[in-house]
């Protein structure tokens, strides 16, 4: 994979110019996003294979970590949090606005029981040590 970055300031280029680089980045993002993914893939199951949390290699460390998802029942908490008058609040599922919610008291995990199902996911971080 080639990629010509232009040292040109955006600003001094011909908006032809822009669109070629622009489009270059956006196909080069796209191979190394899948590329990440699968990189990624390999890793973690690395992780589960020998059942670790940490794996170093020369002075590049990498930790897997563990995340609980809830995934929202739409058609329970949607007709809960209507009966609450907080739907114009949230609008549609979003786990953000939920969690500050719950983290302000408004909501509490225990009346929300039921209307989630938890995914564990694993996220990796990169440490140069």
């Amino acid at each position: 994979m080639e990629l010509d970055i232009s040292e040109q300031d955006p600003e001094d280029m011909d908006l032809t110019d822009v669109v070629f680089e622009y489009d270059e980045l956006v196909s080069a993002i796209s191979v190394l996003e899948k590329r990440r993914e699968e990189l990624r893939t390999r890793i973690l199951n690395t992780f589960m294979e020998k059942d670790i949390d940490v794996l170093r290699v020369g002075n590049v460390e990498l930790r897997r970590k563990k995340v609980e998802w809830k995934l929202w029942r739409i058609n329970r908490l949607k007709s809960y949090l209507m009966e609450r008058k907080l739907w114009d609040i949230v609008e549609s599922v979003n786990r953000k606005t939920l969690t500050k919610l719950i983290e302000k008291g408004i909501l509490t995990e225990e009346e929300l029981k039921g209307m989630y199902d938890i995914e564990t996911r694993y996220s990796l971080h990169v440490d140069r040590v």
